[in-house]
């Protein structure tokens, strides 16, 4: 949520649409903020963000394709897109689909993973295997995984200077960049990142010109593409 740049004070009552919002990780923060928030994601995902996340009052959770969501267009007041949209059959499609539903001078965060950084990394040579086991067996062997995984990646990400890169060895999701202290969050957040990374059908990098002519085509304003790690983070206003 950091990446946004939004602050609570602008969310307080205001139409929020989170697209793909797995089991709800962000889904929390944004209705601790006061928002009215819409949460979609094309699973079953949607059940365990309800449990997580069901006592919001003002948060509304859809199971849907983002190429057929329910709602009127230009109804919302900002759009939140994160770890989706490399994951759909056409991305170009899946990005300019979204603004649909963003009001004019609504404003958005969206990301994608960065081409040609996110290519050299462990998850590449397991996808072409793990993106054909069931789901709920590849999380189940995720669970399994991460607690043994995690300590070494955790180690090797804090060797100074080469760190960052011997991590990356470990085909594992390391959040110590994130500052997370607590164990048990550092665990779920990479059980649920690290199964991210393994069972989506698609994977499509985008390179920052290709997402700078999809802003200009769409007429977007006040536009900044910046890449946090692996990620571009798109920013602006419709």
């Amino acid at each position: 949520m950091n990446a946004s740049g939004w602050s609570a004070a602008e969310l307080v009552g205001k139409a929020v649409l989170e697209c793909g919002s797995g089991a709800g990780r962000f889904t929390e923060v944004l209705c601790e903020t006061g928002a009215q928030v819409t949460s979609v994601d094309i699973s079953s995902a949607v059940h365990a963000n309800a449990a997580s996340n069901g006592h919001f009052p003002r948060l509304r959770l859809v199971q849907a394709s983002i190429y057929a969501l329910p709602f009127p267009e230009e109804s919302f007041d900002f759009l939140f897109c994160c770890g989706v949209i490399q994951h759909t059959p056409d991305v170009e499609k899946t990005f300019k689909t979204l603004f649909r539903y963003l009001r004019p001078g609504g404003r958005f965060c969206i990301d994608v993973y960065a081409a040609i950084v996110a290519y050299p990394h462990p998850r590449q040579l397991l996808r072409p295997i793990t993106k054909h086991v069931p789901p709920a067996k590849l999380y189940a062997l995720v669970e399994k995984a991460v607690p043994k995984l995690l300590p070494l990646s955790m180690k090797l990400s804090a060797v100074p200077w080469a760190g960052q890169c011997l991590a990356r060895l470990i085909p594992v999701a390391n959040h110590r960049y994130l500052g997370v202290t607590d164990r048990e969050t550092a665990r779920s957040w990479s059980v649920l990142d690290t199964f991210d990374w393994l069972s989506p059908r698609y994977e499509k990098p985008q390179t920052r010109r290709r997402l700078e002519r999809w802003t200009q085509e769409l007429g977007l304003r006040e536009v900044s593409i910046e890449r946090h790690r692996g990620l571009y983070v798109i920013r602006g206003v419709k």
